[in-house]
């Protein structure tokens, strides 16, 4: 039986997935991808998955709109703000509580890392009120 470019492009995503995953090496996947586009029947795509395990459902993304926690990639960029500026504050303790010198670190860094969060959480924000609610017949 013949395969649809749509049956090529569900074959495709998996095999992103299994790089993404580092079941598949750069490579494997340009070498499988030729085969896939060059397969006509289902026949010639089913042995390109054939060592790879079936696919998992993706996990739930956590979305700040339901008071969920907050996106990984948040945590990473104000991690070493809150540890520098912690230690900071930690030495102008130790050295006897003059002028607050930790004012000049703290706050032009925060606000350097409060654009790209704004814009970010922003931009999440729309793509998921843009799309459409997921179907639960769906697989």
């Amino acid at each position: 039986m013949r395969a649809s470019d749509a049956d090529r492009e569900h074959i495709v995503a998996r095999l992103k997935t299994a790089m993404d995953e580092g079941r598949i090496s750069l490579h494997e996947f340009d070498e499988r991808l030729q085969r896939v586009y060059a397969a006509r029947t289902y026949g010639e795509l089913t042995p390109v998955l054939t060592d790879l395990p079936a696919q998992r459902s993706a996990m739930p993304k956590v979305s700040l709109d339901k008071g969920g926690s907050v996106p990984t990639w948040v945590k990473i960029m104000w991690t070493p703000w809150v540890f520098v500026n912690a230690l900071m504050v930690v030495i102008w303790l130790a050295t006897g509580k003059g002028y607050f010198w930790p004012f000049w670190v703290a706050v032009p860094w925060g606000l350097a890392l409060l654009i790209p969060t704004t814009i970010g959480v922003i931009t999440e924000r729309d793509k998921q009120r843009k799309r459409p609610p997921r179907d639960p017949n769906q697989p």
